[in-house]
């Protein structure tokens, strides 16, 4: 394999001890917009046909963003890299009918420091005795939630327990025999998974499953698509009546596979914040121009860890800039890159992890 990029290494360094102020990130990106337009065709053709070059801009609120379908362009495949340095590939979920989006990375250094320095900067909890309720990395070496896990495994986790297995069923003794020994220790267990994960574990409990005091639990993806649907504050119910873990003992996680970072949150009603190599907007989508504050629109996500594709991604979900209680917030929440999430946007097509897991557990 080739050696990093300069520009790479200082993303890298940039990443491990934090980027402070909008400044310094302003000056990456910047550098990042110039690689991706010199060396992604494609995406310098979409970029000109906007209007927009290094040329005629100088601030990242400015660097265009492409719809997360553009990752489904097999015969313009999105990558800021030459195609024979290609070494790893995450994939979309979704049925075999679909066609999933390809995110492609010469190296992995840089999702993997950002899963790591992220994990730090939000100070979450380490799972140190963490019960995965995801396919292995080696099951599933396309999923990019498989692979963070397995970083979080391999960072953090003394003792791992995977509970999906191989045929994607909940292996429930796995479980249970994690936690009784974590009990007899008396040390805390870290549950991890989809939400669509949790409700099948719910629906397969007999009776609450007693936790060691301290436990947690991170739980990720939506419901669009799949065959059911949950508010969260009843998704959160059945966490403290089937795990005995309140609100705040539960973390939720965003992202998706076309990004490289995540963005954390704890609870019912507060904000999602990623890491400061991030940044974050919400755009009216008629107009293509902010939201005004307080008012919902399309998430769009700026992640410099993003180096090898496209560091500019416009998802299809729908936020509120800040906290939807307070346009104070929301006013400067480009600087702090926190939104709130209200969901997908209606007429997206359905995807994420959660419906996979769903379907994989119900075959």
């Amino acid at each position: 394999m080739s050696s990093p990029l300069p520009l790479e290494s200082e993303i890298l360094a940039a990443i491990h001890s934090g980027i402070a102020g909008d400044d310094a990130f302003n000056t990456l990106a910047m550098r990042v917009f110039q690689h991706q337009f010199q060396h992604n065709t494609p995406y310098a053709n979409y970029c000109r046909a906007l209007g927009r070059s290094p040329d005629n801009i100088d601030h990242w609120h400015d660097i265009p963003a492409v719809p997360t379908d553009v990752f489904k362009l097999d015969d313009t495949p999105v990558l800021s890299f030459p195609r024979e340095q290609l070494r790893h590939t995450f994939a979309t979920s979704g049925t075999t009918r679909e066609i999933k989006g390809l995110h492609h990375f010469p190296s992995l250094n840089l999702y993997e420091q950002s899963i790591i320095s992220a994990w730090k900067q939000r100070d979450l909890p380490h799972p140190t005795n963490a019960i995965f309720l995801t396919a292995t990395p080696g099951h599933a070496p396309a999923s990019s939630l498989s692979h963070m896990m397995g970083v979080l495994a391999q960072t953090f986790t003394r003792e791992p327990s995977w509970a999906i297995k191989a045929d994607a069923t909940i292996d429930l003794s796995t479980i249970q025999l994690a936690t009784a020994r974590q009990i007899t220790r008396n040390e805390p267990v870290a549950l991890l998974g989809t939400a669509l994960a949790f409700l099948h574990l719910f629906e397969q409990l007999d009776s609450p499953l007693t936790l060691p005091q301290g436990s947690w639990a991170m739980e990720t993806g939506g419901y669009k698509g799949s065959r059911r649907s949950m508010a969260k504050p009843d998704l959160y119910r059945l966490f403290h009546e089937k795990l005995g873990l309140a609100p705040d003992a539960i973390v939720n996680e965003y992202s998706m596979t076309e990004l490289s970072s995540q963005f954390y949150t704890r609870g019912i009603g507060q904000p999602h914040i990623g890491p400061n190599w991030t940044r974050t907007r919400v755009i009216d989508p008629l107009t293509q121009t902010a939201a005004r504050p307080g008012t919902p629109g399309h998430l769009v996500i700026y992640d410099l860890a993003n180096l090898h594709s496209v560091m500019a991604i416009k998802t299809q979900d729908i936020a509120i800039a800040g906290t939807a209680e307070s346009a104070v917030v929301a006013k400067v929440a480009e600087e702090t890159n926190s939104f709130t999430l209200l969901g997908r946007d209606p007429s997206a097509l359905p995807r994420g992890c959660s419906r996979a897991a769903d379907d994989t557990l119900r075959s």
